[in-house]
């Protein structure tokens, strides 16, 4: 999903207060306070800080700032926006701002948007790592996995230890039709700790569509353990272990699991007993049958 970088998350505090030569102290201290209720993650505390901040200074854009972001930080979306809209019509060229409000479009449910918000910070900022990998996102879903894909390219080169961007440049190249070029991306996010339960199960498709049997196999098995219930995986687990490894015990046990998951496919269920190789066939008929599956 997309992120919020560190400057609109933790460091808020960090935005310009602007001139505070004329400021209320009661403003000031109020913020201050708000500004360590943030540093623990004290959303309500801190917002309710802020607000008050601004009670005494309504003419406080960094505590405005600082007040909208506590408040989306706690899942009030909509009111942060306010603030932030408000904010972007006195000064449209403020990057953080125009960042933060992006991302609370897309937590609205505003993708369109939220990515024309994205590309406006990347037009002043081409180097913002978090507005960058957002947009990509945003494109992605969108259909437009090109773009994404130049997008992500570039985040990959430039933080080659980030796993949810290869994570995403796998998804963006399998979209474009490049299945050599997304199992490398996958590895690389799987290696990073990175690779969910989707990624793995397209791994185990585009290895098996590429003959790589053995690969297929532990993608299939890595999806499972990472997600139990996916019957679909544990059935493709199960075909190959009976029919490419000859392996009964195993496939008939990873079998088992698929049914046990809910596996309902009449069909692929019919194909693995037409399968020339299929070892064990008699078992795996009487297993199929306990489901309404076999012949």
């Amino acid at each position: 999903m997309p992120r919020l970088g560190a400057v609109a998350a933790l460091a808020l505090a960090l935005l310009a207060a602007g001139c505070a030569s004329s400021r209320p102290a009661l403003a000031e201290d109020w913020y201050a306070i708000g500004n360590t209720w943030l540093d623990k993650k004290e959303w309500k505390k801190a917002a309710d800080a802020y607000k008050r901040a601004l009670r005494a200074d309504p003419e406080f854009p960094g505590c405005a700032f600082n007040y909208a972001r506590a408040l989306g930080s706690d899942g009030d979306y909509k009111d942060s926006l306010d603030i932030l809209d408000g904010l972007a019509k006195k000064d449209p060229d403020n990057v953080r701002v125009t960042a933060a409000r992006a991302y609370d479009l897309y937590k609205l449910g505003e993708a369109k948007e939220a990515l024309e918000a994205y590309r406006q910070v990347l037009d002043k900022d081409p180097y913002a790592p978090d507005a960058a990998y957002n947009a990509a996102l945003l494109e992605l879903a969108a259909g437009d996995s090109a773009a994404a894909a130049v997008r992500l390219e570039d985040l990959a080169r430039a933080s080659s230890d980030d796993g949810q961007v290869f994570l995403a440049l796998g998804r963006a190249r399998d979209k474009n039709g490049d299945a050599k070029g997304a199992l490398e991306a996958f590895e690389r996010a799987k290696a990073l700790g990175k690779a969910d339960a989707d990624a793995l199960s397209r791994m185990g498709e585009l290895y098996e569509a590429d003959r790589q049997f053995s690969e297929a196999m532990g993608a299939y098995d890595a999806a499972v353990k990472s997600e139990p219930s996916r019957s679909k995986d544990w059935f493709s687990l199960a075909r190959l272990k009976l029919v490419v490894a000859s392996d009964s015990d195993q496939g008939l046990a990873a079998l088992k699991k698929a049914l046990e998951a809910g596996f309902s496919d009449k069909k692929a269920a019919l194909d693995l007993l037409d399968e020339p190789d299929l070892t064990s066939r008699d078992k795996v008929l009487e297993l199929l049958k306990t489901k309404g599956l076999g012949e």
